[in-house]
This record gives structure tokens, C-alpha cells and sequence, in this order.
């Protein structure tokens, strides 16, 4: 009798765990979706602030021509990564994978499709603020190129100007001091 309760036990058991690793499963999937190109698009960043902080006062010519091809580079590489992102987003909202979503919350207890609702939008929360934030620093990086072929690094003291003004701007993003003089 006892045998026979403990595998009554046991069979009413097994599909909870297993409901509850299944949960366990998709929300890891779900936290990890698009969590690689969000830090790959910060770390995308970081280096565009950081290169564009080391850039000297005058330069030549040749200098001039490879540091547009390495920003026209990073905004290239930035904006792969929005439109990634911005990929991930529209299949996470497709009616298949709403189907999907019904269906494995149609399973679930209502604690455990609270959890899966805040961890959703949590993801697409950070979706759309490291979109917007790479935007931002894609928009500032085409402005500092501007200014470099407007002659910035050539002697144009008032595109001197401005694009000091965009690294302070862009310094600030980064939690850099705001108070320097980034061309040296």
C-alpha cells in the first residue's frame, strides 16, 4: 500500500517538475533572446566614445581619411546591431510565436504567467532602451563625421568647435566629466 502511494505520489509530482523546468527553460530563453547583441551593441559603443575621445587636434590627411573609415565602420557595426535587435523584436511579436506564448500560458499557473508577463517586458524594456541609446550614439557618431569632413581636424576652428562639443555629449553618455577639452 505504501509503494502503491508513493508512485501515486511520484506520477502527480513528475508533470509539475516538469511544468516547472519547462517554465524554468523558457524564461532563460527569453531572458537570453536578444541579452548577447544588447551587450554587444553597448560594448559597440563604449569603443566608438573611446576612439572618438583619442582623437588629436590636427591631423594629416591620410590620419583624417582612417579615422572616417573607422567611424563610418562603427556606425556600420552599430547599426547591424539595431536592426538585429529590431529583428529579434518583431519575431518575438509575430502571431506564430503569440500563438506559442498563448499556448505554453494556457499551461500555467497564474503566479508563473505573472512572472513570464514581467519578465517580457522587462526584454522588451531593454530592447527598446539600448535601441534608442545606440540611435543616439549612431546619430552623434554621423555628426562627428560631419564635422571631420567639414575639417575639424584640419584647422576649422568653429567644426573644432562643434565636434568638441559632440565628444563632451558623448562623453557625458559614457559618465566621462563633461568639463575637458576632448581634442587634444
Amino acid at each position: 500500500m505504501k509503494l502503491i502511494c508513493q508512485l501515486a505520489l511520484a506520477l502527480i509530482v513528475l508533470p509539475i517538475a516538469v511544468d516547472s523546468t519547462s517554465l524554468r527553460a523558457t524564461a532563460q530563453s527569453s531572458l537570453r533572446r536578444t541579452a548577447t547583441q544588447r551587450v554587444e551593441l553597448i560594448a559597440q559603443s563604449k569603443v566608438a566614445l573611446d576612439s572618438l575621445a583619442a582623437i588629436p587636434k590636427n591631423v594629416t590627411k591620410a590620419k583624417e581619411v582612417a579615422v572616417l573609415s573607422s567611424l563610418e565602420d562603427q556606425v556600420k557595426k552599430l547599426e547591424g546591431n539595431v536592426q538585429a535587435i529590431t529583428k529579434m523584436d518583431k519575431a518575438e511579436h509575430s502571431t506564430d510565436a503569440e500563438k506559442k506564448s498563448k499556448e505554453l500560458r494556457s499551461h500555467m499557473k497564474g503566479a508563473d504567467q505573472a512572472m513570464l508577463d514581467k519578465m517580457d517586458s522587462w526584454g522588451s524594456r531593454m530592447n527598446r532602451k539600448t535601441r534608442l541609446g545606440a540611435m543616439d550614439v549612431i546619430s552623434k557618431l554621423k555628426n562627428a563625421i560631419h564635422l571631420v569632413k567639414k575639417g575639424a581636424l584640419s584647422g576649422n576652428k568653429d567644426a573644432a568647435d562643434s565636434l568638441n562639443n559632440v565628444l563632451s555629449k558623448m562623453g557625458a553618455m559614457a559618465g566621462q566629466p563633461t568639463g575637458g577639452n576632448f581634442l587634444h
